[in-house]
């Protein structure tokens, strides 16, 4: 019984260092990134003009998916590498989460709009379809799937390191 005993103080802590090696040492984890594929679910909402309803059968092609709001601190943190995107010829849609149209629409006229599209999502019915725990998140989207979801910042390093490597791989863009 000692033996066992002796033998179970051994091996558990030695488990625990192998599995904790295993998953830093892993490429494909990257802290806060979802790279299962998945397709967009089913929607009807308005954009931020309130003109025109906006389905999954209006966004076509590749595209970035930017879940912000005007009320959020880190989405005014990542709003110019979104300009920035943009300006670098990157479709980038946004999904208002949560917000009042009026400080949205006053919010983009203050610090500018990265987004071809707008789409409102006042009740988050979208967003929590799409797993959508906070804002920012950001979605990497191809021809109705969502390749990547991030969760937090978009900038310079997480572009790089999460987005840019799949977008090479699949030549999108």
């Amino acid at each position: 019984m000692k033996f066992i005993f002796k033998l179970a103080v051994f091996i558990i802590p030695v488990s625990f260092i192998f599995l904790f090696y295993i998953l830093l040492t892993n490429n494909n984890n990257y802290p806060g990134a979802d790279y299962n594929v998945s397709e967009i679910p089913f929607f009807e909402l308005k954009n931020l003009e309130d003109i025109e309803t906006v389905t999954p059968d209006n966004l076509k092609g590749d595209f970035i998916l930017n879940v912000w709001a005007s009320w959020c601190i880190t989405c005014l943190i990542e709003h110019p590498y979104l300009m920035n995107l943009n300006n670098n010829g990157i479709k980038v849609i946004g999904l208002n989460y949560k917000d009042n149209k009026e400080d949205a629409i006053s919010w983009l006229n203050k610090y500018g709009n990265p987004y071809k599209k707008i789409i409102h999502d006042y009740n988050g019915t979208l967003a929590l379809d799409l797993g959508v725990t906070g804002a920012p998140e950001t979605f990497l989207v191809s021809d109705g799937e969502i390749i990547v979801h991030y969760q937090g910042e978009v900038n310079k390093l997480i572009w790089e390191d999460v987005f840019l490597p799949i977008i090479k791989e699949r030549k999108m863009f």
